[in-house]
């Protein structure tokens, strides 16, 4: 009863409360009156403050590893990086809206406490600003996370597909989607049989099933594609194991049977060993001209064919 009521009993004025400011010290002040925080250090109110103005976007390296380059064929991969993009700029159309509805939320709301007389709701519209001083710094982030990631994106299809006037092109020609289509899909069920036959040595049956709805010469395609990829990663991994126990062998010498402290390898072989290891990543072997002009070519030969 107390700790409610002398809440209610000292409402704030217009001039008391600053609709831009509400911070880490104002969230403490009223903790002191709920639920005092008492082993909140200066420490931990930085941080908080800090978070909270924070945007923690998806990292570049992420979106063309993991989102991009999770699709097996270039054309896919340029049609995902733009499907990305679609999906953040439509967010960004309904944030900016709705930081700008915030706003008016927050000019309407002083203005309906600045003409309230009555000391408990002018209180009680304070609060309401409040929350909307949250929703604004929540929508502030929001757009710089949406700029941040659309730029991502914008980057990955300049390096890797070049002109995007060519690509607007590609992705809009609906021939070439469905030839592409076929690469594609012998290419990821390749991909997948593949991973079946280094991880169990068959294919299983759901991608058996998938194969079969494929036309015969596609389903040889994919089960020589997969077993040769299989191989080749499989050979590779024999290589890469040599060198890891030749090594471990090193690292051993003169020392009891122990082991490792796992963490501090991995973080040892990712900071200092990324930069001289000897493998060549996917992107590395396909430049991004050369991955458009294939693509471009394929349309030109196609358009270049006298029509009846």
């Amino acid at each position: 009863m107390s700790q409610q009521t002398s809440l209610q009993e000292t409402p704030k004025s217009p001039g008391d409360y600053n609709s831009d400011n509400y911070d880490v010290n104002e969230v403490m002040k009223a903790l002191d009156e709920i639920s005092p925080w008492e082993k909140c250090d200066e420490f931990t109110k930085d941080i908080m403050e800090w978070s909270d103005h924070q945007f923690f976007e998806q990292s570049e390296f992420q979106n063309k590893h993991f989102v991009i380059n999770s699709h097996v064929t270039p054309y896919r991969q340029m049609q995902q990086a733009a499907m990305e993009i679609q999906v953040r700029y439509n967010s960004l159309q309904k944030i900016t809206i709705s930081y700008k509805r915030c706003l008016n939320d927050i000019a309407r709301v002083t203005h309906e406490m600045e003409q309230e007389e009555d000391p408990f709701y002018k209180q009680d519209k304070v609060y309401e600003l409040q929350l909307l001083q949250v929703d604004k710094n929540v929508w502030t982030n929001k757009i710089n996370q949406s700029k941040q990631e659309i730029e991502s994106f914008v980057n990955i299809i300049k390096s890797k597909f070049g002109d995007p006037t060519d690509i607007k092109g590609l992705l809009e020609d609906k021939e070439l989607k469905e030839r592409e289509e076929q690469k594609y899909w012998i290419a990821r069920m390749a991909r997948q049989s593949a991973t079946d036959l280094m991880t169990s040595g068959r294919i299983q049956a759901g991608n058996i099933e998938a194969l079969l709805q494929m036309s015969p010469e596609d389903q040889a395609a994919v089960v020589d594609l997969s077993l040769t990829y299989s191989t080749a990663v499989n050979r590779s991994i024999g290589g890469i194991k040599e060198a890891a126990e030749a090594r471990v062998d090193k690292m051993m010498e003169g020392k009891p049977p122990q082991l490792f402290d796992t963490s501090g390898v991995l973080t040892d072989y990712a900071t200092q060993n990324i930069a001289d290891r000897a493998l060549q990543s996917a992107d590395q072997s396909e430049g991004g001209s050369r991955i458009s002009g294939r693509i471009t070519d394929s349309v030109s030969k196609e358009t270049s064919t006298p029509s009846n």
